[in-house]
C-alpha cells in the first residue's frame, strides 16, 4: 500500500511539472518558437518520435519532463530560436508555465466543486451548545445580511464571522417568506481553530458556483502562498522548514489515503505552489528568464545570452543546493537516519 501511494504521488506531480512544460511548448508553438524536444520523464529513453523538427521523447525516469527550446541558453543562428524572438515574444513563452499550472489550479477546483457541490449561506444543520443554536437559527434558514453587509455566498458569510470574534453582529434570514433578525456573538474554536457561531451550510450543485467558488480559492491559495514565500524570505519562517521532494511525496501520500477530492484539493494547492515559486526573479526559474525579457525591453537590446545562461547556469546550482537542503530536512523529519 506504501508502495501504491509513492506511486501516486509520483504521477500527480509528474502531471502537474508536465502541465508547467506543456504551457511553454504550446506558446512556443503558436508563436512559430522552434522547439528541439518534449519530454515526459528524464533518463534514458524508452520511446522517441520526431514530428516535424521536435522530438516527442518518453524517459524511463517518469518524474516530470522538459520543454527544450531552440537557442534557449545560447547564440542561435536559426531565426525560429527562442533567443532570436522579439522580447514579446519570450515574455509569453517563459510565462506560459507557471500561468499554465495557476490555470489547472482552478480547474482542479472548479472540478471539485462541481462533484460535491458548493457551499451556499443556508443553513443545513445547527450545531448544539453553539451561539447560532442559542439565537433560535433553525435548518434552512437563508441568512441574507450580516450588519449592514449583503451575503451573497457562504465564504463572504465565513470571512465576517472569522473577522469579528467576541462582536455581536446582527443576522437578517429568511425563513418561509418570513424576515427575521438575529444578534449572535462569533465564539472562538479551538478544534476548528477559528471563530464560529455553529452553522453548517447547505451544497448546491451548479457550474456557476463552482466557477465562481473555484476562482475564488485559487485566489485564496494563491495570497498564501506568496505571504509563505513571504515569510521565507524576510526570515520570519526558518528555511528548516522547507518541504522537499520526499516530504512533498509524503504529504500527497497522506492525503491520497483521505480520497480523491481531498488528492485533487491538495494538487490544486501543489500546482499553485509550483507557479508562483517559478515566477520569482530568481536564475533559472521562469520568473529569472521573464527578468531577463523585461529588462532587454527597457535598455532596448538584449543581455549577451552566453552571459544570461552563465546566471542561468549558478541559479540552477543553487536551486539543486536547495532541494538537497529540503530533502535532507525531510530525512530527518521522517527519523530515516534512526
Amino acid at each position: 500500500m506504501i508502495l501504491f501511494y509513492i506511486f501516486v504521488s509520483l504521477i500527480v506531480l509528474s502531471i502537474l511539472v508536465m502541465i508547467h512544460e506543456f504551457g511553454h511548448f504550446i506558446m512556443a508553438k503558436i508563436s512559430g518558437t522552434k522547439v528541439n524536444e518534449f519530454s515526459i520523464g528524464f533518463g534514458p529513453r524508452l520511446f522517441v518520435k520526431k514530428y516535424g523538427d521536435t522530438e516527442y521523447s518518453f524517459r524511463i525516469l517518469l518524474f516530470g519532463g522538459y520543454c527544450a527550446l531552440a537557442g534557449e541558453d545560447e547564440k542561435s543562428n536559426d531565426r525560429r530560436a527562442v533567443t532570436n524572438q522579439p522580447w514579446y515574444i519570450r515574455l509569453g513563452i517563459f510565462a506560459a508555465g507557471p500561468l499554465m499550472n495557476i490555470a489547472m489550479t482552478f480547474v482542479l477546483l472548479f472540478l471539485v466543486f462541481y462533484i460535491v457541490g458548493s457551499p451556499i449561506p443556508t443553513v443545513k444543520t445547527v450545531m448544539e451548545g453553539y451561539p447560532a443554536q442559542k439565537a433560535g437559527i433553525l435548518p434552512g434558514d437563508k441568512i441574507v445580511m450580516v450588519n449592514d453587509t449583503k451575503i451573497n455566498d457562504w465564504n463572504s458569510l465565513e470571512n465576517i464571522i472569522n473577522s469579528n470574534n467576541g462582536v455581536e453582529l446582527k443576522f437578517t434570514i429568511k425563513r418561509d417568506n418570513i424576515t427575521l433578525t438575529k444578534n449572535i456573538v462569533p465564539n472562538y474554536d479551538k478544534k476548528a481553530s477559528k471563530p464560529m457561531i455553529g452553522i453548517i451550510p447547505q451544497y448546491e450543485r451548479s457550474i456557476y458556483l463552482a466557477i465562481k467558488i473555484g476562482i475564488q480559492q485559487t485566489i485564496y491559495f494563491s495570497k498564501m502562498i506568496i505571504a509563505s514565500l513571504y515569510m521565507l524570505v524576510s526570515g520570519k519562517v526558518s528555511a528548516n522548514d522547507l518541504m522537499g521532494p520526499v516530504g512533498i511525496v509524503q504529504a500527497v501520500g497522506t492525503v491520497a489515503r483521505t480520497g480523491f477530492l481531498n488528492l485533487m484539493t491538495f494538487a490544486a494547492l501543489i500546482s499553485v505552489n509550483l507557479g508562483l515559486f517559478n515566477l520569482l526573479p530568481f536564475p533559472a526559474l521562469d520568473g529569472g528568464r521573464i527578468l531577463f525579457v523585461i529588462i532587454e525591453g527597457l535598455r532596448g537590446k538584449p543581455v549577451d545570452p552566453e552571459k544570461e545562461g552563465f546566471v542561468h547556469y549558478i541559479g540552477f546550482i543553487l536551486l539543486i543546493a536547495l532541494m538537497l537542503f529540503a530533502t535532507y530536512r525531510d530525512l530527518i523529519r521522517i527519523n530515516i537516519f534512526k
